[in-house]
């Protein structure tokens, strides 16, 4: 005989198993896209997110988990979805905002107000989190409508909304400094949250991780200089000859002047390279790649 599971009609679940594990992938990928750019913006690799729990409850439940001073993030994926939100303590706000004006992240007075200085701050850095967000769907644009400084002004769901929640645990030199909390309502998800499919998650962010991290590197090496240089021929000669050089003696190469070069990048060998004159300056032009991966 099956077990025999009660069911409280108080609190109906709305999202289904595949659902849950869709949305738990995306707020995994959420943290770890998140750690990527906010190490990039605050050259800071000690503030990490990592999910810690994952459920369905009524918005009424989890508000009185979240504390009353924490930020509210409303923000919309256009067209696709509206009033989606995102909770943050007033903690990690005050670390991430002391981070990006090049401090250390830590906080002594938590009751200091955010100004508007700061909830630009915060702004700028969740609307770039957000763009790196896993959505399986078209969309033009995700934006963000409202800052609210604490979770009583934000009235836009009811406490009998079922809603997917996510906390994501924050921490700072291997310290818990606070919470963020995704917040989903079905009433929005509605009518596409049943087409969701999680294994598609994997492939598609795997790649993006890929092109993200290699971007970031590239961003951060693109103007550092390197040694060019054009090897014309070489020659071997005895240590006797080459004391006795003097101005004019002529060395003979082992390659015509019509072949093909090589031109190194630092000590690699990259490319071959032709001969000749660029204006009124002698040059080289690049005929072919040595190495295509390189």
């Amino acid at each position: 005989m099956e077990d025999i599971r009660l069911y409280d009609f108080k609190r109906s679940e709305k999202f289904s198993i595949e659902n849950l594990k869709h949305l738990i992938q995306v707020s995994e990928e959420f943290c770890k896209t998140s750690n990527m750019q906010i190490t990039y913006e605050t050259k800071n690799k000690t503030f990490k997110m990592g999910l810690d729990r994952s459920s369905q409850v009524s918005y009424g439940e989890l508000i009185e988990k979240i504390d009353n001073n924490s930020l509210v993030v409303e923000y919309n994926i256009c067209p696709v979805v509206e009033n989606l939100t995102l909770f943050i303590d007033k903690s990690v706000a005050l670390s991430l905002v002391d981070l990006l004006l090049g401090g250390n992240g830590v906080i002594e007075d938590l009751r200091r107000e955010l100004t508007n200085i700061d909830l630009e701050l915060i702004k700028y850095l969740i609307q770039n989190l957000l763009k790196r967000i896993y959505i399986p769907y078209e969309y033009e644009s995700i934006s963000i409508v409202n800052i609210y400084t604490n979770s009583v002004q934000y009235q836009g769901l009811s406490n009998k909304d079922i809603v997917f929640n996510s906390f994501i645990k924050v921490n700072l030199e291997n310290e818990a400094i606070g919470d963020m909390v995704i917040c989903m309502p079905y009433k929005n998800l509605g009518h596409i949250v049943n087409s969701l499919m999680y294994k598609e998650i994997d492939e598609i962010c795997c790649d993006r991780d890929i092109d993200i991290e290699t971007n970031e590197i590239f961003n951060s090496v693109k103007n550092v200089k390197v040694d060019v240089c054009a090897i014309l021929g070489s020659t071997n000669i005895s240590i006797n000859d080459l004391i006795n050089l003097e101005s004019g003696d002529v060395v003979l190469l082992n390659q015509k002047i019509n072949d093909e070069i090589k031109l190194s990048v630092g000590d690699e060998f990259i490319y071959k390279a032709k001969p000749g004159l660029i204006g009124m300056k002698k040059g080289v032009e690049i005929s072919d790649i040595v190495n295509e991966e390189r």
